[in-house]
């Protein structure tokens, strides 16, 4: 069983007095239902799921011509589940809620009148629903899930290893010692092949364990296929208004601009030659906004000054994209995954890297991310934490010395933190408060 760190939130979730009705948002395939269910049947006396999709008897239970009483349509799906929902004790579960968008509204009713029943709804595509039905704004309580991270990729690969990665404290730290340097290097480049999906790393430790990791690694890049096909399926079921095509052209072009990038630096994502006799920003805005709300692409807005607020230095069509997955992005590319484990990437190292800082930001701090460019400098991301703006630069290279980008801006703003992220160990520059990480360790940011 792979852990996920989202249990913990969920308990906090299910210990609150003030409980609301949870929506779990993330992308298809991600592990919502699983984590859900895991945590129904352990943590409550009965766990109840009612599927939209596959369950059409349920919809008439929301249809507008009847009430949404909340107590009657507990009692109606007890009847459809063939057992009694005890609302002090049980746990339902609404998912795949997208497919019925009275079932969304219902969750108002659920907290104003029934708030001792334990609700969680899960969508992947909710984000784009927003504008169709009456979402129950201020009743309900949001909670995010992404594919693993590298911590949880850790501990489902190598427990004894997460347990030093988690032991890791910036405020204390000292460099790392080089053995457990070595082996963080090695998961983090197994780590971009196989990526964050949990069926994905599920086969690649069941093959490994019967087959040796070569055979692995081949079946993990089978099922990374066929994933995004099926991602690719659900543009034409789910894309409502918008042109299931132009998605598709916006989806192939994030792998695609990002492998063009030069001299490590991701660049910002170029609107012509996208859609085919489509140019601008405009004729994209539509496509990008639905893979950003299925979460599917990370956004990076780019901002030309580093003040409070960022977004009023960033403009709408100045952003850059990243995939969602790592593993995703380099099975899009069809990278050979010998020549990721090989470390043989060359030019292909800073995207890739640059991506995967993208992917753990996004987990930790689940909103846009922001980069900064000025004249010729370049910061690949800016984070705030507390009313600190923080700038992070990212080099692929173990013999990455060169930060001028990070120099310029330092110079200009005289942050109080600084990261410059590299294959290089832990060091610090106390006069201009630059910290020196590993690429492995951005989470703990």
């Amino acid at each position: 069983m792979i852990n996920r760190d989202i249990f913990g939130k969920l308990l906090l979730w299910k210990d609150n007095t003030n409980r609301k009705p949870l929506v779990l948002k993330g992308a298809r395939q991600v592990g919502k239902s699983f984590i859900v269910e895991q945590f129904g049947k352990a943590e409550f006396q009965q766990f109840h799921c009612i599927n939209f999709q596959s369950n059409k008897i349920a919809h008439t239970l929301f249809s507008e011509e009847r009430s949404l009483d909340p107590k009657e349509i507990l009692k109606d799906l007890g009847h459809i589940l063939g057992r009694t929902i005890n609302p002090k004790s049980d746990l339902l579960f609404f998912d795949e809620i997208q497919e019925c968008p009275q079932a969304i509204n219902s969750c108002k009713f659920f907290h104003e009148q029934l708030p001792e029943l334990a609700l969680i709804a899960a969508g992947s595509y909710l984000g784009l629903m927003q504008n169709e039905v009456s979402f129950p704004v201020g009743k309900v309580t949001f909670l995010s899930m992404f594919p693993l991270t590298f911590s949880e990729f850790l501990e489902a690969l190598n427990p004894p290893l997460h347990q030093e990665f988690s032991n890791i404290n910036l405020q204390s730290m000292q460099t790392v010692k080089p053995l457990y340097h070595h082996e963080f290097q090695s998961m983090l480049r197994l780590y971009t092949v196989i990526g964050g999906m949990p069926e994905i790393v599920k086969t690649f430790i069941t093959f490994r364990a019967h087959s040796g990791e070569v055979e692995a690694l081949e079946q993990v890049r089978k099922i990374q296929l066929d994933l995004i096909q099926g991602y690719t399926a659900d543009f034409a079921k789910h894309a409502g208004t918008v042109n299931a095509t132009h998605i598709l052209h916006v989806f192939n072009a994030v792998p695609t601009q990002l492998a063009k990038s030069y001299d490590e630096e991701v660049s910002k994502f170029k609107f012509l030659g996208v859609i085919p006799k489509q140019k601008g920003f405009e004729k994209i805005r539509g496509p990008l906004s639905w893979l950003t709300q299925s979460r599917l692409v990370i956004k990076s807005k780019i901002a030309n000054d580093a003040l409070h607020p960022l977004c009023a230095y960033t403009e709408d069509n100045r952003f850059k994209l990243y995939l969602f997955d790592i593993g995703l992005l380099n099975a899009m590319l069809n990278i050979p995954t010998s020549v990721i484990m090989q470390d043989e990437l060359g030019s292909y190292k800073g995207f890739i890297a640059e991506n995967f800082i993208a992917q753990e930001l996004f987990a930790q701090f689940d909103r846009e991310l922001t980069s900064w460019q000025k004249a010729k400098s370049e910061i690949e991301f800016l984070i705030q934490k507390d009313n600190l703006i923080i700038p992070i630069e990212v080099k692929s290279s173990k013999r990455s010395t060169r930060a001028k980008s990070l120099h310029v801006f330092i110079e200009r703003y005289s942050p109080k933190l600084a990261y410059k992220l590299s294959g290089q160990n832990y060091g610090q520059n106390p006069v201009k408060n630059l910290t020196m990480l590993p690429l492995y360790l951005v989470s703990k940011i």
